[in-house]
């Protein structure tokens, strides 16, 4: 069953179209049977030089055709994965909200899922973060970002995530574990 995209009139203002046409376009590039990265490749010449920051709504155009299709409920990738994301500001630096988060996860399991070898902490000169792999194919990130001086944001995500139920159960488990950093 289709369900309908909740992005429509934020797309038709960025590309100047109305959906239809829009719509008519991802048809004619092969439509239902054509895949994500096809639909977009098609597209994206359409808007070049027509649209600012064209590569983004072109992407944003495509993925609310696949969900109006079906192809795709929302929230859910091109790969049939999904992800989701819990961000929290603390009173601390990056680095010092990274160590902090790394602390609570000291054991070698993260939600019941074993971590798959070691956990991996690095630097940008804007973010800190940690990250790990898990034993189901679930990747997790902690980045933390300056917001100002002496707070940062800290952002924890997991990635391939099977189900939107899945993603429920992360969301909460993620909200508990940035509580405590």
């Amino acid at each position: 069953m289709a369900t309908k995209p909740m992005n429509i009139a934020a797309i038709e203002k960025a590309l100047g179209e109305p959906w239809a046409r829009t719509r008519a376009r991802l048809e004619a590039a092969g439509g239902a049977a054509a895949s994500h990265k096809e639909l977009a490749a098609a597209l994206y010449p359409q808007f070049e030089g027509a649209v600012n920051n064209h590569g983004w709504w072109v992407q944003s155009a495509v993925v609310a055709y696949e969900q109006e299709i079906g192809r795709r409920i929302p929230g859910q990738r091109a790969d049939g994965t999904f992800d989701v994301a819990v961000s929290r500001t603390l009173d601390l630096e990056r680095t010092e909200a990274i160590k902090r988060f790394a602390a609570i996860v000291e054991d070698p399991v993260l939600h019941g899922v074993p971590i798959d070898g070691d956990p991996r902490m690095t630097e940008t000169p804007k973010r800190s973060y940690w990250r790990a792999d898990l034993s189901t194919g679930v990747k997790v990130e902690a980045a933390a970002e300056a917001k100002s001086e002496g707070r940062s944001v800290l952002t924890v995500t997991a990635t391939k995530l099977i189900s939107p139920e899945s993603v429920e159960e992360w969301r909460e488990y993620f909200k508990e574990l940035v509580a405590q950093v």
